[in-house]
């Protein structure tokens, strides 16, 4: 947010490119708040429309905004947020505007009403600063609540709301740093399983871990994860393993990555090398650091029992 500061003259807001106090602002307030009010209305109707392409001309680069669950997200963000998870709303009607100006500075303040496909409605209250850079306004900051659809409330002014959990901003670029997470967690597990290093491989795990995999009962806890790998690895060198995603799905705290896997190991003992196709399931726990780790390790073979070999013990 802009930085308030007191000067002898004047208040003002520090800013790049900000006339000097106290001058007049070389354009035309009426126009420029047409102008915002219609930036606005194409930031509400990206909602509908998933047109991620309006952000490119509506944000500054070095946009930053904050979901209502307090969350940072960028410009790249928002704009791969939308791409990647539509928010399936039916209508999003801006309302109210007021535009307030500061120099080249503008600060405006409204609420949208919407109603999603699956017939939820509510309302966004936010508060968008602009700036004017080449004779064009930008969205440099944002912050948006989700209030009741009604507009009366008999609670204080500070009293906490009812619950939105679940519920995202215009963009909830959560998720696609969750998924970004998880992807590395899985790319460090396949790292980590190509280097046979057991006490690295468990430490991508939760402490009350399970591994659940076939023909064998659950391994419980990073200790049993590191004697299990142990043993697994002392009995074959590592020659492949491939994790593959299909579906990453994240709720709250927990999450779950689906898809394939593909192995090759050589019997340290002799033998020729044994490959293995199949699937897994893997859910995942937040930890208090806002790093992913998995909770449960589920996988199974495609191949016929007689040839299935990793997990097998």
């Amino acid at each position: 947010m802009p930085i308030i500061v007191r000067s002898i003259a004047c208040w003002g807001l520090v800013v790049a490119g900000l006339s000097s106090c106290g001058a007049p602002p070389a354009y035309d307030r009426v126009g420029a708040e047409a102008d915002i009010r219609e930036i606005e209305h194409l930031w509400a109707q990206i909602a509908v429309t998933g047109d991620a392409s309006v952000v490119e001309r509506i944000f500054a680069d070095d946009f930053l905004g904050v979901t209502p669950d307090g969350k940072q997200y960028t410009k790249r963000e928002f704009i791969a947020d939308t791409k990647a998870n539509p928010l399936e709303f039916a209508s999003n009607e801006l309302n109210d505007v007021k535009v307030r100006f500061l120099g080249d500075v503008a600060v405006a303040q409204g609420d949208e009403t919407f109603a999603r496909k699956d017939g939820q409605q509510g309302r966004f209250v936010w508060t968008d600063v602009l700036v004017r850079r080449g004779g064009r306004w930008v969205i440099v900051a944002a912050q948006d609540v989700i209030a009741p659809a009604s507009e009366v409330s008999n609670t204080g002014l500070f009293d906490m709301p009812p619950s939105t959990a679940g519920e995202r901003s215009r963009s909830d670029s959560s998720v696609v740093r969750d998924r970004a997470a998880i992807d590395s967690v899985r790319i460090r597990y396949a790292t980590t399983w190509k280097t046979g290093d057991a006490e690295q491989l468990a430490f991508l795990y939760t402490p009350d871990a399970l591994v659940l995999y076939p023909n064998q009962p659950a391994v419980r806890g990073r200790a049993e994860i590191v004697t299990y790998f142990r043993g697994f690895f002392a009995e074959f060198a590592q020659e492949v393993f491939e994790l593959t995603s299909e579906e990453i799905q994240v709720a709250g705290p927990w999450a779950f990555d689906r898809g394939t896997v593909r192995w090759r190991g050589v019997p340290r003992k002799g033998g020729e090398p044994v490959d293995d196709l199949g699937k897994y399931l893997v859910v995942l726990h937040r930890q208090p650091d806002g790093s992913w780790k998995v909770a449960r390790d589920m996988d199974n073979s495609d191949r016929p029992h007689s040839q299935s070999t990793r997990g097998a013990g």
